[in-house]
């Protein structure tokens, strides 16, 4: 008899898991900066407080919604045409930092590139699955990626080279797993190196946060402030930790210890052995992500969830990267931790999308 498999309590567990792990750090890390802000303590905690309630709502509709409506060929064009309205839209609104990512409402804010990449990935699904296409035709794959690159030139216009990395990782998993042929990426990387170069030399900050990465000694006070506190806190941490809400580092030393460098105060206050559980949690999700992929129905299901899994995994290992000095510094969150709505957001829609997809599959049970 064909059941329903149900889902995954295991991906549902690590989820929970990390976010409790996220709000944590941010009860942890921000009360004395939000104090002196803000004036509330509290500040930073009740704003994600209220982007967990929205999120754990969108999250169970999209894991109990009975039809699988992310393979709607509508919602997906629907989906891609709100992510480039977005990603429009950010350019009139005031910049923050010299960048110009967010929407804002009042107190609250959105970052479209975050849901952009979701709108991507459904896209590319969609795409790649489809009979009709064929990965190794070129014409055929450059006009199936130009909406891609479209939406990578407006996320550097942001600027904001981090999603814009992300995002062509995802693009080349995903067209490695449709079966693309290995000369086209040989070809792609020959193109892509000198683009970055380009990139790169284009900016001022850029350069300024290569040379810091490969020398932070010699900028300890300019650009590679960040990664030298960073590499302060996670060295004073040593094996169990300073204990929990007892960092020196997120006290004004290191910037951003709530939301891009979270993952160092997390290894000073608990240790290597709470790093390391951070990490075992994201090799977890990436494990049962796969496990459901591979267990999915058709190859758009397959490639959907291949996306969406190495998505929250890609991002997560290029924020660890970047505090533990092995990427330059750029503003990545770490999925269900950093303090940030929108990260928590589109991590819980992510998440909701797979479980929904692992409570579609159908298995055989005997009597």
């Amino acid at each position: 008899m064909v059941k329903p498999s149900g889902i995954d309590r295991t991906l549902l567990t690590v989820a929970l898991l990390l976010i409790a792990i996220g709000f944590l750090m941010i009860f942890s890390t921000t009360p004395v900066i939000a104090r002196a802000k803000y004036g509330n303590s509290f500040h930073f905690l009740n704003k994600q407080l209220l982007y967990l309630a929205l999120g754990l709502a969108v999250f169970a509709s999209v894991i109990l919604f009975r039809l699988p409506f992310y393979l709607s060929p509508r919602l997906v064009m629907a989906a891609m045409a709100l992510a480039f309205t977005g990603l429009s839209l950010v350019f009139f609104f005031r910049k923050v930092n010299g960048t110009s990512r967010w929407l804002r409402l009042g107190d609250l804010s959105l970052q479209p590139s975050e849901f952009a990449k979701i709108a991507l990935v459904l896209y590319l699904a969609m795409m790649l699955s489809r009979k009709e296409t064929d990965v190794n035709n070129l014409r055929s794959l450059g006009l199936l990626l130009l909406p891609v690159a479209f939406m990578e030139g407006l996320i550097l216009l942001e600027p904001d080279f981090g999603s814009f990395m992300l995002i062509g990782a995802i693009t080349l998993v995903m067209l490695f797993v449709a079966g693309t042929r290995l000369k086209y990426f040989a070809a792609f990387f020959l193109i892509l190196v000198p683009v970055l170069l380009v990139l790169i030399q284009g900016s001022p900050m850029r350069q300024a946060r290569i040379r810091s990465f490969l020398n932070p000694e010699s900028f300890a006070s300019t650009q590679g402030f960040q990664a030298m506190q960073s590499a302060y806190a996670i060295g004073s941490g040593g094996l169990f930790g300073q204990g929990i809400g007892n960092s020196t580092q997120k006290l004004f030393y290191l910037p951003y210890a709530y939301s891009d460098f979270v993952f160092a105060i997390i290894a000073e206050e608990a240790g290597f052995l709470g790093a390391l559980l951070v990490i075992a949690l994201f090799a977890l999700y990436y494990l049962r992500g796969m496990v459901i992929a591979r267990q999915s129905d058709n190859p758009h299901t397959y490639l959907l969830v291949t996306g969406l899994v190495f998505m929250v995994v890609f991002q997560s290992l290029m924020n660890i990267s970047v505090a533990v000095g092995l990427f330059p510094t750029k503003g990545i969150p770490l999925p269900f931790i950093s303090s940030g709505g929108t990260s928590l957001l589109s991590s819980l829609m992510i998440t909701g999308i797979i479980l929904n997809v692992s409570r579609q599959r159908k298995v055989v049970f005997t009597k």
